[in-house]
């Protein structure tokens, strides 16, 4: 069984695709266990890729839905096909589960869930803000642009500020012998 992972702010996305039957019930088993002891507390379940669930697989979710009761976590499925959802209805396991209609859903207004596009503004106007550059391009020197981009670049993320300025390719940003960068001069190197 593959089983994709991702995560918003607090929650993990796990889409397990394939059977979750007594042949592959381990592995989620296994994968949820290990998430839970590094410390994860919100799940979002994507069934969507899973074909089929037996008894195995409908203890391995029940048994995580036992470890956050108490309002110790969460957990949410989402998107159960017509087949899947049959076995949690005769089973009586729907009314047990917070079930979404897909994984979109799930994680919309989820109290523990960030958008991946907020986290990278977020995590871009922060770095920007340590660096002692501004959030509006409009009143930001050349400077303070200049650090905020150069910050979202160093992070990963997209640029956190609306710049309009073009993007800085390697070469560009490498050091110069004639002026240091942004950088070195916040680190008071010249």
């Amino acid at each position: 069984m593959d089983i994709e992972s991702e995560s918003h702010g607090q929650v993990l996305l796990l889409r397990p695709d394939g059977r979750l039957d007594t042949e592959t019930a381990g592995e989620l088993e296994l994968a949820l266990h290990d998430a839970f002891e590094s410390g994860r507390r919100h799940f979002v379940l994507d069934l969507n890729r899973i074909s089929y669930v037996s008894s195995a697989g409908l203890r391995v979710l029940l048994a995580l839905a036992k470890k956050l009761d108490g309002d110790i976590g969460t957990l949410r499925l989402a998107a159960l096909n017509a087949s899947v959802k049959q076995v949690f209805d005769i089973a009586g396991f729907t009314s047990l589960f917070d079930i979404r209609a897909n994984h979109k859903a799930a994680l919309t207004k989820h109290p523990f869930a960030v958008d991946a596009a907020e986290a990278s503004r977020s995590v871009g106007s922060a770095a920007a803000s340590l660096l002692g550059a501004t959030t509006a391009p409009a009143t930001a020197s050349p400077e303070q642009q200049a650090t905020a981009d150069a910050a979202a670049r160093l992070l990963g993320v997209g640029l956190a500020v609306a710049s309009k300025a073009a993007p800085v390719t390697p070469a560009e940003s490498a050091p110069s012998d004639q002026k240091p960068g942004v950088f070195s001069r916040l680190l008071g190197k010249k």
